[in-house]
């Protein structure tokens, strides 16, 4: 068998061209928007360090590739419980100065939200403005682009829905994007930012700082959080039937004699759920994809897209300031 990365090879090479020839980081993302084999960015993660030991997160993400100049990831997104589709994901939200490529390789895609750049129009009381860009679905194939500070938010899809998500900043490439690649300050990103934000280092080292990202409605308008409040781990059982759920929809059951092999390196306790779960791969018996409890019905993140538009047609009889 090929090995992933050299699957992954050509398309991962062709796109840190893209962003190594050219300054305008707009023209690399249009460029480099495309779907790639699925079955590679499996073994990729299967093989990877701890990959059967995780905590649960609402989206399982399969990490392709990072370097100064972009990160790429695979999003697997489950649906809920009941199949709602006319329910929100998480807030919403933007990526500070961020650029954002995210094509649909898998599934039936989901409905995707995208606005203008928030605006205060009463900071003490943290009220926000924004306009509806487009309301639009977001299909196999589809590539959607969010451009920085540009808020969007994603709806749950009716069954399991894979993007690739194209992150880069959209500055010029500089010493500190190596910096911030650095595996070790890469794996305790979270903490260093607030560690980094509360000395003051965080505008220097242009880290994101998620203050004012996130927005929820509300009937004068949309409120904000100064603070992002992310959600809650999930137990690793929650993440393992995920996980072997990806796998089955995505017809990778041949990965199989893979999983057991990285399996001896997992903790016993995850050991034992995914023996079981193989087994019910290996004899086609359905499994289900999770989302553990607080992952779904949190007023602040999820809800009806009739929330947004009320939302709307209140802050649109608001006047927005500007923010200095």
């Amino acid at each position: 068998m090929t090995p992933p990365l050299d699957r992954l090879g050509p398309y991962l090479s062709a796109l840190r061209d893209a962003f190594a020839r050219g300054a305008d980081k707009h023209a690399a993302h249009a460029r480099a928007a495309s779907r790639e084999a699925l079955t590679a960015v499996l073994e990729k993660h299967l093989t990877s360090p701890g990959a059967f030991d995780a905590k649960h997160y609402p989206v399982v993400a399969l990490d392709i590739e990072t370097n100064p100049h972009f990160g790429l990831v695979a999003n697997c997104w489950i649906p809920l419980p009941d199949r709602d589709t006319d329910m929100s994901t998480k807030a919403i939200h933007h990526h500070g100065q961020m650029l954002l490529t995210t094509v649909t390789a898998y599934g039936p895609g989901y409905e995707h939200w995208t606005f203008t750049t928030p605006r205060a129009v009463d900071e003490q009381h943290e009220v926000y403005t924004m306009r509806l860009l487009e309301r639009a679905p977001h299909p196999l194939g589809h590539a959607a682009f969010v451009d920085a500070y540009g808020a969007h938010v994603p709806f749950y899809p009716a069954s399991l829905t894979i993007t690739l998500a194209l992150w880069s900043s959209s500055r010029p490439t500089t010493w500190k994007d190596s910096l911030k690649r650095v595996p070790v300050l890469h794996k305790y990103s979270t903490p260093l930012r607030r560690i980094a934000a509360s000395a003051g280092f965080a505008r220097m080292l242009d880290l994101k700082v998620a203050e004012y990202f996130d927005f929820f409605p509300a009937p004068e308008g949309f409120r904000t959080m100064k603070d992002r409040e992310e959600f809650g781990r999930g137990p690793n059982e929650d993440y393992l039937h995920s996980l072997f759920h990806i796998l089955q929809q995505t017809r990778n059951e041949s990965l199989g004699p893979l999983v057991r092999r990285a399996l001896t390196g997992a903790e016993p306790a995850s050991q034992a759920v995914a023996l079981r779960l193989l087994d019910d791969l290996d004899r086609g018996r359905p499994i289900a994809g999770r989302l553990s409890p607080g992952h779904y019905g949190v007023p602040h993140a999820n809800f009806r897209a009739v929330d947004i538009q009320r939302a709307l047609d209140a802050s649109s009889t608001n006047a927005p300031v500007t923010v200095p």
